[in-house]
């Protein structure tokens, strides 16, 4: 049986293996009883391990382990302290997400692609759904503000030239909030080209 550890370690790395967390960009973390787990800063995701994570408390404090989080750990705690549904967040840097949280500071529309159903509560390719673009800043307690402003956002944001947090009630929905969106980023992405 995987316990929570393992499961979010493999999140990790397979985020890692699309290659969504460059120059050792991104940070994950999962909610415990104590708190959460979360990615120890500036650690190579591509050979994550135990001891790359840690313990931190709901108010981000260190709780066990070694290193120092991200900065956007406070980010992470914000969250799990906004929304008691929330068991996972998962944030990556890539291409789509960076170019169009710019291109869309509004926030990104989608409709008509399949792969909104695999977003929590969508039966259909027929809705329009809206993925919320938040603006960016280094100070957490700001962008904690921003991503208050705009809640719910049931499956994770953007962040204005920065990435995806995806958010979901466990690893494997966060996981697959995160895919789903950044296919469906992907794809507005090549569509842009078009016209």
């Amino acid at each position: 049986m995987m316990t929570l550890q393992t499961e979010l370690l493999a999140a990790i790395s397979w985020a890692a293996q699309q290659g969504w967390t460059p120059a050792t960009g991104g940070n994950f973390s999962a909610r415990t009883e104590a708190g959460y787990l979360v990615t120890a800063s500036g650690r190579d995701k591509t050979c994550i391990q135990a001891d790359d994570l840690l313990l931190c408390d709901l108010d981000g404090k260190v709780l066990s382990g070694d290193g120092k989080p991200s900065a956007e750990s406070d980010l992470h705690a914000a969250l799990y302290r906004l929304d008691a549904s929330i068991n996972c967040v998962l944030h990556t840097h890539t291409v789509a997400s960076t170019v169009l949280s710019r291109r869309f500071p509004k926030g990104i529309e989608l409709s008509g692609f399949e792969m909104q159903k695999a977003l929590q509560g969508n039966a259909t390719h027929y809705e329009t759904i809206h993925l919320p673009v938040v603006p960016n800043s280094q100070n957490m307690e700001e962008l904690a503000e921003h991503v208050r402003l705009g809640w719910p956002m049931p499956w994770g944001f953007l962040v204005a030239g920065h990435g995806i947090y995806a958010v979901g009630d466990s690893i494997a929905s966060c996981r697959r909030h995160l895919e789903a969106i950044e296919f469906l980023l992907a794809c507005v992405l090549e569509e842009s080209r078009w016209s």
